[in-house]
């Protein structure tokens, strides 16, 4: 069907953006170091915490804030606030290879990097029960299909598609018992000779970590983990390497095969039979196979670990056991995730490579998880002949095994605007001006009362958008009044010596040991566990994106572009950046970001709202566009493409919901709900931290209300039913019904992006209200009226694209609208 077009060219094609011109890029890595302090550009870091800043803080566990990285508390926090003393930072246990590179921390594996290995605790066969069984030191990693759990005895491995279950209306995750004993269902390695060792972060790749544990600084062992893969690749330094299991031969534990190198182990201890394959190098010797410790030796004392697919409680065939066999020894040793970026249609193409230790390509049985399988970049006929016959159920879904030394995926890009269009709104001009009047009003001094880095760049957030709302309607004065204050404040935090000497609060120290910026004051624990920089972060780049539009010169080499560059490093750097880690937060394995960087969880790490990642993905390209640096545009394209990507196969299992059944199906049998909030390493779970209220399990997948999480509202039906779910504890099943505090505003715009009529209709139902924390009544009203008349978001799925990242496309009464934005001073056909 051929549609007319409308076409919305934001601050005109033909007309200058205001304030940009050409600027002198700051280069990443260069700065001055003046011993407390480090300098980018116009600003400043510090290189040490005042400690006339740090607090107590109790949450599970005694902790000391606003200071770093640190180890809890050896006392209990006093009633004054204080800690009696700060604890010491913590080291992050990496060596070899790791030790000579920015610290990796928010992967599948990051509890290694942050933790390094945590205790067993002893089993009591009377009560059934692991003594001292803590959930919160069982740092488990999820390189899925693959669970384990990295101890001082070794590591603890099993089958996470034969655990993985529904364990009532909210979760489907891996049942795991007996948390922090060495062994119970699965099977666990060790070492013959060590029952007390350290474990290291050795290498990582983006989809693939190495672990070496050792005795007294000497190593003992190692194990590569690779994403997808059935394979582990163990080898041995001293002694022999172990398996070991909960019982011996009998009802939950026995052998089904046996050659030359190979041995079958079964155990079906409390989750479903699991089946091993233990592949030797070159001839191998098992010795007490009946038992439960089964030692391993061969001259290369190597060792690859192999997870077979889930059977039906029988043994697994020999035709199994040959495919998964043949391609065991190819050991690899890296895993790349590459991007590329179409310019033509602003498409990304990712690419999985494994490697050998010496850099070839190496055939391997890759696993394809669901965000891989269902873009594959290969014409159908290709496909169907890309694939071996198995597939296993595992935490995003539908694992596809692939003989392959490389794969590659397409996805589409929805685009980003630094602002909704006014022109096509239908507002009461005086009511939209009094709403900003409103707000300048309050004066400056309210508009941010907070320190920390989250609720502070929420703030910040907030004001940027009103600015350019402002701007759009003719409120220069009152756009330039709040870009000023922006730029104040920004500069107070990229200044780490406002007052002269160190401040304390609101500033920023670079972490040499763990290679990341901390601001002062910390929340959620973003310093002791490096949690959430990606959030925090992401709303000041957003802030400094509407400055630096307006004014270009603020973001020069000379001025603070470095100071913004610096925190898009912190959490999204590019590779070999010398001072912080490829993509902190972003996993480019699973193609979406985590949140923690201790992940002391027995579920692996986990991340909850997908938008305030999209905001600051979408933040880079904003700002690289402005800045004009093309690889910036393209780096939070990628990331932005794939958070997209995810959020609709993991988050939401839209085919799923749009009756796909079998292996098109994410979610698995048993949760009935049509979307969950929290991803886990090891599945999900419909719930937030800090509330199980409808409104915020739903609604955090939908703030900030702004052109860079528009994602959300891609499917019409899908929307409508999400809007309804979320608004199922109202009192009247609208955003008005809501109690305060529960986003009336965040769901008056979500559900405006659905049925703007509606939404409107039961916004003017409501005499007053208080917005949340990163709105404005100015902003609600705007975005409202004008999703009025852009009706549907078109964009994003691919069937309509760009050749320029600025736009995006709308569908209203069959009318497709085209809106643009220029940020350069000449003219530009897109």
């Amino acid at each position: 069907m051929t549609l007319p077009i409308k076409l919305i060219a934001m601050a005109l094609f033909t007309l200058q953006a205001v304030g940009c011109g050409a600027l002198k890029k700051s280069q990443p890595t260069k700065s001055t170091d003046a011993g407390a302090y480090i300098t980018f550009g116009s600003g400043n870091v510090a290189t040490s915490f005042n400690p006339e800043g740090v607090r107590c803080l109790v949450d599970y566990g005694d902790w000391t804030i606003h200071g770093g990285v640190t180890l809890p508390l050896a006392e209990p926090c006093g009633s004054d606030g204080m800690p009696a003393a700060i604890p010491p930072a913590r080291t992050p246990p990496v060596t070899g290879a790791a030790a000579t590179k920015p610290v990796v921390a928010h992967r599948w594996w990051g509890s290694v990097t942050f933790l390094g290995e945590q205790p067993t605790h002893s089993f009591d066969e009377k009560t059934d029960l692991a003594v001292d069984d803590d959930i919160h030191d069982a740092a488990y990693i999820t390189p899925d299909p693959v669970m384990a759990r990295i101890s001082n005895l070794g590591v603890r491995v099993m089958n996470l598609p034969v655990g993985l279950q529904t364990t009532d209306e909210n979760n489907f995750k891996y049942a795991n018992p007996k948390l922090s004993v060495e062994v119970f269902d699965g099977i666990a390695i060790g070492n013959s000779q060590y029952m007390e060792l350290d474990a290291y972060l050795k290498d990582s790749s983006d989809a693939s970590m190495t672990v070496e544990w050792q005795s007294q600084g000497k190593a003992v062992m190692e194990a590569t983990f690779v994403h997808g893969s059935p394979y582990v690749f163990f080898k041995s330094y001293q002694g022999q390497l172990v398996l070991r299991t909960l019982k011996a031969d009998g009802k939950e534990k026995g052998t089904f095969y046996k050659d030359d190198n190979k041995l079958g182990v079964w155990t079906d201890v409390s989750t479903g039979r699991q089946d091993f394959l233990l592949v030797g190098e070159g001839k191998t010797q098992f010795s007490n196979l009946s038992g439960r410790e089964i030692e391993v030796s061969n001259e290369s004392n190597e060792l690859t670990l192999v997870l077979l697919p889930k059977g039906q409680g029988v043994a697994p065939n020999k035709e199994v056991i040959s495919t998964f066999a043949s391609l065991a020894r190819n050991v690899i040793a890296q895993a790349n995730v590459t991007y590329a970026v179409n310019k033509k249609n602003n498409e990304v193409t990712v690419t999985h490579s494994y490697l050998d230790s010496k850099g070839r390509a190496i055939e391997t049985l890759a696993g394809l998880h669901p965000l891989h399988w269902k873009n594959l970049a290969l014409s159908p006929e290709k496909k169907g002949g890309f694939y071996t016959p198995y597939r296993v159920r595992s935490a995003r879904g539908i694992t596809k095994f692939a003989q392959t030394h490389s794969f590659s995926y397409t996805l589409p890009f929805i685009g980003v605007l630094p602002s909704l269009p006014t022109e096509l709104g239908q507002y009461d001009m005086a009511r939209l001006q009094g709403y900003v009047d409103e707000f300048m009003a309050q004066g400056q001094s309210q508009w941010n009362t907070a320190s920390d880095t989250y609720w502070a760049g929420k703030n910040y957030s907030k004001v940027s958008e009103l600015a350019a709302i402002a701007r759009s309607i003719g409120m220069n004065a009152e756009a330039d009044q709040m870009i000023d204050w922006l730029k104040v404040e920004l500069e107070d935090w990229f200044s780490a010596n406002t007052s002269g000497s160190l401040d304390k609060d609101k500033y920023f120290v670079y972490d040499k040991k763990w290679n990341t910026l901390l601001g002062v004051g910390e929340s959620f624990g973003s310093h002791r566990m490096l949690n959430d920089h990606h959030f925090h972060y992401g709303y000041f780049v957003r802030a400094a994106a509407e400055v630096c539009r307006v004014d270009a010169t603020w973001c020069s080499a000379e001025q603070f572009g470095p100071m913004v560059e610096l925190l898009i490093r912190d959490f999204a750097a590019g590779r070999d950046d010398s001072l912080f880690p490829y993509l902190r937060h972003f996993d480019p394995a699973n193609g979406f970001s985590w949140a923690s960087g201790s992940m002391p969880y027995y579920r692996g790490n986990n991340n909850e709202s997908t938008s305030e990642a999209a905001n600051a993905y979408g933040a880079i390209v904003l700002y690289g566009l402005i800045t004009e640096q093309p690889e910036l545009v393209s780096r939070g394209t990628y990331l932005h493409a794939s958070t997209t990507a995810t959020y609709w196969q993991y988050w939401n299992d839209i085919d799923g919901y749009q009756g796909s059944t079998g292996e098109k199906r994410n979610f698995p049998a048993g949760y009935e709900r049509i979307t969950t909030s929290i991803i886990w390493g090891d599945g999900a779970n419909f719930d937030t931290w800090f509330s199980r209220q409808y409104a915020h399990i739903l609604g955090i997948q939908g703030l900030p209300a702004n052109p860079l999480i528009v994602h959300v509202a891609q499917y019409r039906d899908y929307m409508a039913d999400y809007v309804a779910l979320g608004l199922a504890e109202s009192s009247n099943g609208k955003p008005s019904g809501l109690p305060h505090g529960h986003w009336k505003d965040i769901w008056w715009s979500l559900w405006a992006m659905n049925d703007a009529d509606a939404a409107i209709a039961d916004y003017n139902t409501v005499d007053s209200y208080i917005p949340e924390e990163g709105e404005t009544k100015a902003h609600t009203y705007h975005w409202l009226h004008t999703w009025k008349n852009l009706g549907q978001l078109v964009s994003g799925t691919g069937s309509i694209t760009s050749d320029h990242p600025a736009t995006m496309v709308f569908e209203k009464d069959s009318q497709l609208i085209y809106v643009a934005y220029n940020f350069s001073k000449s003219l530009k056909t897109v």
